[in-house]
């Protein structure tokens, strides 16, 4: 590996784990539109902080079958 591939991953493994995936990302679709680039980005954050919320206790679980009764009373309307 080269001098300044190494620089690169030393720098990159630096990052926070949603920063590597962006980067990540980035860099196995070089030839993408920049605005399906920035949503894959954008999904990725968002599903990392529900993990997180998850993880942490602070998310808010709802029964399945509260789910699915809300959702059939939905339909019936």
């Amino acid at each position: 590996m080269s001098a300044a591939l190494e620089e690169m991953t030393k720098k990159a493994r630096a990052l926070s784990r949603q920063e590597r995936l962006t980067l990540a990302n980035r860099l196995l679709s070089d030839d993408e539109d920049s605005d399906a680039m920035e949503i894959e980005a954008a999904w990725e954050e968002e599903i990392l902080a529900r993990i997180k919320a998850i993880d942490d206790g602070t998310a808010i679980g709802i029964p399945y079958e509260e789910v699915i009764r809300a959702a059939r009373d939905r339909r019936a309307k």
